[in-house]
């Protein structure tokens, strides 16, 4: 079981204060301290009296502090990881001479936008938890959401947080005006080429409202950095991914478990969809999802058909275990299906692992995009049901969302094609396969290793049939 960060307490404090750049006053940021163990003195806010406990006070050194609640049992990532990241944004901002980033909310592409705002401050999670994101060069970060106070017990990170009424651009106002710009640059992350977002994440609103209240201020596209930065997973990481995993292949076992002639449809996609809830992952997570005697292109959601015998169901399952994405391709039957279907899943998980075992640190996406090429044109069979198949292979980062490298065939970028492979990358990586109108994907979640690659789920290579 995925160990759960505990014995932490939170000291909770609100103020009033005036708005940077406004006459009006507003409520103040929620600020809270996290605490650790019964000794811990927590220092005094600026301007405040002394409280009880803190120095200054008749009770200083003394250990006052009722508990005002301990953190609920989520997944949580420790506080290592917290500085390890913290520490490698820095030294891009450093090198940026940026002095603060700021991550707009975005719950688009279910939620997969969200991703640097959760990576930065542990806040997220949730189809409806929008987070903004305040990270100085010095100090601390804040996250910016609406009902902020639903976050004091659920993260163990970011001991700021700000209310934004939903009006993000003014909670991050509100943060901002604390804060000095001694290079007047400020990083936003998504203002242009986002992963799986050309046009960028930050919404035009959000930044007229920064905008008109700094000026003099040079604003710096801080995407690729986090890119960067986040394509590497540490070991907490691929250990959510691979809880992710389990979640997933259990998802397509009960699939099966249920699929019978006359059922309908949406029951079967029900049932995965309820395992991985009473699982553990969060929601909303990205499902593809066709069925039929030949299926071909996937929708986002199933149909209100009932299922008949030989019917062929074509996927794309994901779970989200503290928000970490991994997704699995895993083609399964009512009862036997068309026998080319057989054949051209052998196919495409021939060269499935005979590419597999070519990736490596030091690799180039590109070249390993031509091994690709290559192993379809020397494996494709010469005779026989699928004559001629063709092979392609694909591969999107896993991770919090929006995570590179994302190789998809022409649309591809072309940094992503010139990313030269190292230990911690983690990706989807899945074959699909044609011949005439055949058509079949098999995929699963891999991470590289420091020698090679090695697969985080445990699907079998063949279709799934329930007899």
């Amino acid at each position: 079981m995925t160990p759960l960060l505990t014995g932490y307490r939170l000291l909770v404090t609100t103020r009033r204060v005036k708005h940077p750049f406004r006459a009006a006053k507003h409520t103040a940021p929620i600020e809270i301290t996290l605490l650790r163990g019964p000794g811990f003195v927590a220092q005094q806010l600026s301007g405040d009296p002394p409280a009880p406990g803190r120095p200054g006070s008749p009770d200083q050194g003394k250990n006052i502090y009722r508990q005002v609640g301990n953190l609920l049992p989520y997944p949580y990532l420790s506080l290592d990881e917290r500085d390890r990241r913290w520490r490698l944004v820095r030294e891009a901002m450093a090198r940026l001479n940026v002095d603060c980033v700021i991550v707009p909310n975005n719950t688009g592409h279910s939620t997969h936008f969200q991703a640097d705002a959760r990576y930065l401050t542990h806040v997220g999670g949730g189809g409806d938890a929008d987070v903004a994101a305040v990270f100085p060069l010095v100090g601390e970060p804040a996250a910016v959401a609406t009902g902020a106070t639903r976050w004091l017990r659920a993260q163990p990170w970011c001991t700021d947080l700000r209310e934004a009424s939903r009006s993000y651009g003014a909670g991050v106002l509100s943060k901002l005006g604390e804060l000095s710009f001694p290079t007047k640059r400020i990083g936003i992350v998504g203002l242009s080429d986002y992963v799986r977002a050309p046009e960028g994440t930050a919404g035009y609103g959000f930044l007229m409202t920064l905008m008109r209240e700094l000026r003099g201020v040079e604003w710096v596209d801080f995407t690729v950095q986090m890119e960067e930065i986040r394509i590497v997973k540490s070991a907490e990481e691929l250990a959510f991914l691979e809880k992710s995993m389990e979640i997933v292949n259990a998802a397509y076992e009960a699939a099966v478990s249920v699929l019978r002639p006359g059922v309908l449809d949406y029951y079967v996609w029900g049932t995965t969809m309820e395992t991985i809830c009473r699982m553990g992952s969060e929601i909303p997570v990205h499902q593809h999802w066709i069925g039929g005697h030949h299926p071909e292109l996937t929708l986002p959601r199933p149909t209100f058909r009932e299922v008949e015998p030989g019917w062929l169901f074509l996927s794309e399952i994901e779970a989200a275990w503290g928000g970490y994405r991994a997704q699995g391709d895993q083609p399964f039957a009512c009862g036997r299906p068309d026998p080319a279907y057989v054949e051209l899943m052998r196919f495409a998980t021939d060269v499935w692992n005979e590419t597999f075992r070519l990736i490596r640190p030091g690799m180039a996406v590109r070249e390993l995009q031509a091994a690709v090429l290559a192993a379809a044109r020397l494996l494709s069979p010469a005779s026989g049901r699928i004559t001629g198949a063709t092979a392609a292979i694909e591969m999107d980062g896993r991770g919090l969302g929006s995570d590179s490298p994302v190789m998809t065939g022409a649309d591809t970028r072309t940094r992503d094609l010139d990313r030269v492979m190292a230990p911690g990358w983690c990706f989807g990586y899945k074959a699909s396969a044609a011949a005439g109108r055949y058509r079949i994907t098999w995929g699963d979640t891999v991470a590289v290793t420091q020698t090679a690659a090695r697969r985080l789920g445990r699907a079998p290579q063949e279709i799934m049939i329930a007899e």
